[in-house]
């Protein structure tokens, strides 16, 4: 079996995709949603993700070559499977997929669950991606990784407002 092998600007473009489309997630998501709460909490959450691709963009500069991150193992197949396995099926990776996914959404529930699960599985990637960039860039991930998970808990906190 080959593994796939990402550069570290390759993962980098990942992470920059990601928060391209949760953007245009949360920009749809505040556009449709039918409480004030809801559609403040959404446009929030939209503008952060658009501060997250500024953030990503520079990590991405800052990486001289398309050589494997410096702190990468090439010889760890499971970790390029995982890392591939999370871009391609848990995260949003390919253009488009924030605004795809808008049209399969329904409802304000469904909307927090999808953006739940959404958070949850980018900081599951970014942890994984903390473990190969520069230790500079590994200040900046972890700063995105704290408002993940405070967009996280904003997330959870109304859920449980609206629906418990």
């Amino acid at each position: 079996m080959d593994p796939v092998h990402f550069t570290g600007k390759e993962i980098i473009e990942m992470a920059v995709r990601i928060e391209e489309n949760g953007y245009r997630f949360y920009k749809d998501a505040a556009e449709n949603a039918m409480t004030t709460q809801l559609k403040e909490l959404f446009t929030l959450l939209a503008e952060e993700e658009k501060h997250h691709v500024i953030s990503f963009t520079e990590i991405k500069s800052s990486i001289a070559d398309d050589s494997p991150p410096p702190e990468f193992d090439p010889f760890i197949a499971d970790a390029n499977a995982y890392l591939k396995s999370m871009a391609d099926y848990e995260v949003f990776t390919e253009p488009d997929d924030g605004d795809k996914l808008s049209d399969t959404i329904f409802d304000e529930k469904q909307a927090l669950e999808y953006a739940i699960n959404m958070e949850k599985d980018s900081l599951l990637f970014y942890y994984e991606l903390i473990k190969m960039v520069t230790e500079k860039d590994t200040v900046v991930l972890e700063k995105l990784i704290a408002q993940e998970k405070e967009h996280l808990r904003k997330l959870t906190i109304q859920r449980d407002e609206l629906f418990s």
